[in-house]
């Protein structure tokens, strides 16, 4: 892997342990990926003290509070279904890679929320899935993991 890949995707695993990736196996959802200014407590705690603030400034007309409040708590259910749903959908993802890869002749299982599959030596390996550029990827990497098979 290549030092400019490092900075072209954020989300990419940087060590050079990638056995194989598969581009784009699930749909990531349509809302922004959670962060800190997204968060559906910081949005109510900056919006509603702000809100506040403009009822007690004279030249402005008390209303603008009130609409101010509403659309900060509409902002922060919306951020609230965002938090929601990108846990959601990295589960269905996971899922999606397992059956991606046993489709491409890889022994891949699914262990709680963690993504395994089984080299020519019956070794078990980790996997992943990041967010790529227009949706979840898988990477098969060459990293063993300590789980062991029964």
């Amino acid at each position: 892997m290549s030092l400019q890949q490092s900075f072209d995707d954020p989300h990419r695993p940087t060590t050079d342990t990638t056995v194989r990736v598969f581009p784009n196996i699930a749909p990531t959802p349509r809302s922004p990926e959670p962060t800190w200014w997204n968060n559906p407590a910081a949005i109510a705690l900056i919006g509603m003290p702000l809100s506040v603030g403009l009822t007690w400034l004279p030249w402005l007309p008390p209303i603008l509070g009130v609409v101010a409040m509403l659309s900060s708590l509409v902002v922060a259910v919306c951020a609230a279904v965002a938090h929601l749903t990108w846990p959601e959908s990295h589960v269905k993802a996971l899922t999606e890679g397992a059956w991606v890869a046993r489709q491409c002749g890889y022994q891949a299982a699914v262990s709680g929320h963690e993504l395994h599959w089984m080299d020519g030596d019956d070794t078990i390996k980790h996997a992943t899935v990041v967010r790529g550029s227009t949706g979840w990827d898988l990477i098969l990497t060459a990293q063993n993991t300590s789980i062991s098979v029964d």
